[in-house]
């Protein structure tokens, strides 16, 4: 329940571990909580997921019965009259890919957070009786019996509950709903209408992707846009409350209006979306995800909406995430779907470095992803990834590339940092070579958010600096650990630039 002072990248240290960095750093620099009523314990500012789930149960409860609260205040509003309490989960047992990297056998500020919450669930529930039902992202991680009784979880929710949560809601409230329930949404004009003000001005643009690729939950919703008379009019919801700006969540944004085969961006969709939400009086319009092949295939919609939001005008940089996950092309034709549309699958490592010098011409700040630890990677397929991130440093790239182990949904084949070979470990450090000298640059930026005083931006600096440095300290650790007492220098020599297995070059397609 937080803002992450208006820049989503604050997120990933909820991912970090709770013993490293003290709670009232994360509570107060980082991740501070959101408008409360302190009497009530009311969040006035809530996640896209609830504001979902509360619109949909308004349309049978009346307004007063359905309450979203700030969990830090959850012995506010719960009482002899609560019948059901339900949860928004993003990755609550720290078992998604961010967490486990950034937080190898240690307990997570999420998974902390959610522990605690549920221990404090677990006693008001043997004194009031009322049900509780999880949703949201991370639900899979609780699907099991025996963690479902450990956390006082009665109904585990996987998929969008946006149809089914009412008559959900009323089974909970006669003890006769189901312990799991998969639901997905089938029709776009079921979801619904958010009409308060949501995290960091939050809304929801489209629902799934169409990529398919075979790691990722979201590939199983098929692609779904809401209208932008919608998105104006709950955009309008955050701006009245105080928000300046607005961001745009979906999973793939540039696809937006896109209904071809050939996954080739919709310009004109996308271009009024952004000027009708900027009309609004919106500072800027960013967005969550993007995907580099659709930022390659049109770099004059990049163009066009960064010229929308004034970026170079003001030399305003705006983050998004994006996901490379590998450039072999034996591994991205297994498991990356048609995330390379409209490229093939060959020209992948082409495709992301074209589009990392596209989005950076226009002022765009790429949080890139990773995959490290297929269960079927080779040397020779990390070796392909290795060259992409040399020629990163070479080309000067303005943006993060996050190293992450691979997670199976099975739990069967996930990567765990003691089973990394030379060439993985080669690869996570030379990220973080080059996320440390990009975040060494950008502190002046980071420093610039208007919430920060003078001595908090002198104290962020420090912990800024201090994180990095633990960082690269760890992994120092774990090559000697791992690799014989061999410092790093020793390890990644081996594993120089290789051109033999360099993508090619590619030219952006005309549109």
């Amino acid at each position: 329940m937080t803002n992450y002072r208006g820049n989503f990248l604050y997120g990933f240290i909820a991912c970090g571990p709770y013993e490293v960095l003290p709670e009232w750093v994360f509570d107060k620099v980082f991740c501070p909580a959101v408008e409360t009523d302190p009497q009530t314990g009311e969040a006035k500012v809530a996640q896209v997921g609830l504001r979902r789930v509360q619109g949909a149960l308004r349309q049978g409860y009346k307004k007063e019965e359905v309450f979203v609260a700030n969990p830090d205040y959850i012995d506010k509003p719960i009482g002899p009259d609560t019948k059901v309490v339900g949860i928004n989960v993003m990755d609550p047992l720290g078992m998604a890919p961010v967490t486990t990297t950034m937080s190898p056998e240690k307990l997570s500020y999420v998974a902390m957070k959610f522990k605690r919450l549920c221990a404090r669930l677990i006693q008001l529930k043997k004194k009031y009786d009322f049900k509780v039902v999880i949703g949201g992202n991370g639900a899979w991680e609780l699907a099991k019996p025996d963690r479902m009784k450990i956390h006082g979880i009665d109904t585990v929710v996987i998929g969008e509950a946006d149809e089914l949560a009412m008559d959900l809601f009323t089974d909970l409230e006669k003890g006769d709903a189901p312990e799991l329930m998969h639901c997905f949404v089938k029709n776009i004009q079921n979801i619904p209408v958010i009409d308060e003000p949501t995290v960091n001005s939050l809304i929801e643009a489209m629902r799934g992707c169409g990529r398919g690729c075979d790691f990722c939950d979201v590939n199983k919703r098929s692609k779904k846009d809401l209208p932008p008379d919608r998105l104006q009019k709950e955009a309008k919801v955050n701006l009245d409350y105080g928000f300046d700006s607005i961001w745009l969540h979906s999973d793939e944004m540039l696809l937006y209006g896109c209904d071809n085969r050939d996954f080739i961006p919709n310009r004109d969709a996308i271009t009024d979306l952004w000027k009708g939400l900027k009309g609004l009086g919106a500072n800027f319009i960013g967005t969550t995800h993007m995907t580099f092949s659709a930022v390659a295939a049109d770099p004059e919609l990049m163009h066009n909406i960064a010229t929308i939001n004034r970026q170079h005008e003001n030399n305003r940089w705006l983050s998004t995430n994006l996901g490379i996950e590998t450039v072999a092309p034996d591994l991205v034709k297994k498991h990356l779907g048609v995330k390379t549309r409209p490229f093939a699958p060959e020209e992948w490592g082409s495709v992301v470095r074209k589009g990392a010098e596209i989005m950076n011409e226009n002022h765009w700040f790429p949080a890139a992803t990773i995959i490290i630890g297929w269960p079927d990677e080779s040397p020779a397929d990390v070796q392909y990834t290795l060259d992409m991130v040399t020629d990163f440093r070479a080309m000067d790239f303005r943006g993060l590339v996050a190293p992450l182990l691979y997670q199976d949904f099975s739990e069967k084949n996930s990567m765990h940092f003691g089973n990394l070979n030379e060439a993985q470990f080669t690869l996570f450090w030379k990220c973080w070579e080059n996320n440390l000298k990009v975040i060494n640059d950008i502190i002046p930026i980071i420093l610039r958010n208007k919430t920060y005083g003078p001595p908090m931006k002198l104290f962020m600096y420090g912990i800024i600096k201090a994180g990095t440095w633990a960082i690269m300290r760890y992994l120092r650790g774990l090559c000697k650990d791992l690799f014989n007492g061999k410092m790093p220098d020793e390890i990644v020599e081996k594993y120089a630039r290789s051109r033999s297995v360099s993508a090619p070059k590619i030219e952006t397609k005309k549109l």
